[in-house]
């Protein structure tokens, strides 16, 4: 620690001794012009010589190789996948786009005459090459397959999967559909579906029970839908109660009792949650519109406690013959297979179903359709848009066209 005495000792010595202490320069004024260079946080390394010794590449410098990438055939960190020297033996498994034979690829087969012709885009429904199928502007002629050529039969007008001398189908890795066993649709397409899920199945033990009948009723017939309690039992009842009582009893009005339901047997409450049944014929006719195309609309109707089919529309008719088809005072379910042109100049198609409820129906008839319309709708497997009309206007050919699209 520095005392006093010692300061000022030195204060003395610079008084007495002034050219060894030599005043500092005074710094010039900061330039407000001039900007302030921003620091780099990264210091540079200076380079080292180093003579008599070559430094190696680091890999990630490799001419193509992104950071953390490397050759993904050897797993190699010196050089990509295109300059591996495996790169031969790695090929033999690839298969060919043009000739379908494995190893070697498209670029290197020997059966291609024409470079040019797979570096441009074909479209398969017009033939020019400057644009795809997805995006051609005119419509669909033969399927889109005009000008495809398939490679198993080198022949045009169709692609492989629709080639007559091709054994596998749309199953190129082998197999067939596990109804009918043929190669030329998947299983959720077979017409013969429907006859495989209503053939009868295994029994189980609660099948042998007795089956409860359960009867619906709703708000058109509210006088038959209640019972009065018979007389025997108001008897009973009076004869067990004192005098007082019995005049008490006859002041209050008695309540409506409705039928009553065995909750004991196992398939009442699963009949009432269930809805309406559903005819086979229903499903079967809905599966040749999905699929086949036979039908243009089809018109459903409840006969007693099942759904059938009531019109059948042929693909000639359009949509105006289609609404003059649904009654004017009745419900009904409909589905219609609607064709339109998107904005592309696509065609396509979209099969709505339409619950059809007119306002000028019973009310009944009403309420039946709307408990049994979700029931219905699950048995028809294939509907794109949902449509609920309770007027004309409602369901014109405007909306269905928007809804659509």
């Amino acid at each position: 620690m520095v005392s006093q005495r010692q300061r000022l000792a030195r204060k003395r010595y610079k008084e007495a001794h002034p050219e060894e202490f030599p005043k500092p320069e005074p710094t010039p004024p900061k330039d407000p012009n001039k900007k302030k260079k921003k620091k780099s946080l990264f210091k540079k390394k200076k380079p080292t010589s180093s003579s008599g010794s070559s430094s190696t590449r680091h890999p990630l410098r490799v001419p193509g190789m992104k950071p953390g990438e490397g050759c993904y055939i050897c797993k190699s960190k010196t050089h990509i996948a295109k300059l591996c020297p495996e790169k031969s033996e790695w090929e033999k498994n690839k298969i060919c786009l043009q000739c379908r034979r494995r190893g070697h690829s498209l670029k290197n087969c020997p059966d291609k005459s024409d470079e040019s012709s797979f570096e441009k885009k074909l479209c398969y429904n017009c033939g020019d090459t400057g644009h795809s199928l997805s995006h051609c502007p005119n419509p669909l002629v033969d399927g889109g397959t005009k000008f495809a050529s398939c490679f198993i039969c080198k022949g045009q007008g169709h692609i492989s999967k629709n080639c007559p001398q091709n054994k596998h189908g749309v199953y190129p890795m082998g197999g067939s559909c596990k109804v009918c066993g043929s190669v030329a649709h998947l299983v959720k397409d077979c017409p013969d579906k429907l006859d495989r899920d209503s053939a009868p199945t295994k029994r189980s033990r609660f099948d042998a029970t007795p089956r409860g009948k359960l009867t619906k009723f709703s708000g058109d017939d509210l006088e038959d839908d209640f019972y009065e309690e018979p007389q025997s039992s108001k008897k009973m009842k009076s004869s067990d109660a004192t005098a007082p009582d019995d005049l008490d009893q006859k002041s209050i009005p008695e309540k409506k009792q409705g039928p009553k339901v065995n909750l004991h047997q196992p398939n009442a409450m699963a009949n009432a949650a269930s809805g309406m049944a559903v005819e086979d014929e229903c499903k079967l006719k809905f599966l040749e519109l999905k699929a086949k195309r036979n039908y243009r609309f089809i018109i459903f109707r409840i006969d007693g406690q099942q759904v059938v089919v009531e019109k059948l529309g042929s693909p000639e008719e359009n949509y105006d013959d289609f609404s003059n088809s649904l009654p004017a005072n009745e419900c009904r379910y409909a589905v219609y297979d609607f064709d339109f042109t998107t904005n592309e100049n696509c065609q396509k198609s979209k099969i709505f179903f339409i619950a059809w409820s007119p306002d000028s129906s019973r009310v009944r008839m009403k309420m039946v359709y709307a408990s049994s319309k979700d029931r219905f709708k699950r048995e028809l497997d294939g509907i794109q848009v949902e449509l609920q009309a309770t007027d004309p206007s409602e369901m014109s050919f405007d909306i269905i066209k928007s809804r659509a699209l």
